[in-house]
């Protein structure tokens, strides 16, 4: 009797052990052609823009020998072949972060993408440092656009909107990443769109004499 019990005990265990490790993933299912179209399905058949980590089938139909369907993401790069029409299976393991599928040969039409898991969400862009950079026959003034003169600067984006009110006259920045200027024929406005590094800002005007005092901001 206990040789029996032990005996069906092993057995459970046998049957446990086989359905873990024979266990399949959650199903997803790729597809890709005839056309230009490109798609990455759930089990229920919703399009897939999240998933929760962990593994996953992924059965893909490649109707096309002219086009693939390769998903790549952390530690994962499987794909069908460009060349052939084909039914393939890949068992995945997804881990947290953002997921692409494209056809290769076509990636800026044929593409899709999705995250697994929680994606830290990245801070907002810093909106450009916004500048005035004025000459005139008398004077050349790097200011807000609010009128007060510039004292010091992050580096970072900028967006400057250049005056050129004299036709004797160009203005000019150097520095901090930047070299810029206008012409000393030119009159009229521009933006400039600049990064600016650490360093010390210059700006000035070309062209006749008297050379107008310009100025130097610091940039941090």
């Amino acid at each position: 009797m206990a040789l029996r019990r032990v005996a069906a005990a092993f057995a459970l265990v046998s049957l446990v052990l086989v359905g873990t490790v024979g266990a399949a993933g959650a199903p997803l299912s790729g597809s890709v052609g005839p056309g230009f179209a490109i798609s990455l399905r759930d089990g229920s058949g919703a399009r897939v823009t999240r998933l929760d980590a962990g593994a996953f089938t992924l059965s893909v139909d490649d109707k096309s020998d002219e086009h693939n369907f390769h998903l790549k993401g952390p530690g994962v790069d499987v794909a069908t072949t460009i060349e052939a029409t084909e039914s393939k299976t890949f068992e995945l393991d997804l881990g947290n972060g953002k997921y692409t599928f494209v056809c290769d040969p076509h990636a800026d039409q044929m593409n899709g993408s999705f995250t697994v898991g929680e994606v830290a969400t990245p801070p907002p862009a810093k909106p450009p440092t916004r500048l005035n950079l004025t000459v005139t026959s008398k004077v050349v003034t790097l200011t807000t656009p609010a009128g007060k003169p510039v004292k010091a600067l992050v580096s970072g984006q900028a967006v400057i909107t250049v005056r050129d009110r004299s036709a004797v006259r160009g203005v000019r920045l150097a520095g901090a990443g930047v070299g810029r200027s206008t012409t000393v024929k030119f009159v009229g406005t521009v933006t400039w769109k600049v990064k600016l590094s650490p360093g010390t800002l210059l700006y000035g005007s070309d062209g006749r004499k008297p050379v107008l005092k310009g100025g130097r901001v610091p940039v941090s």
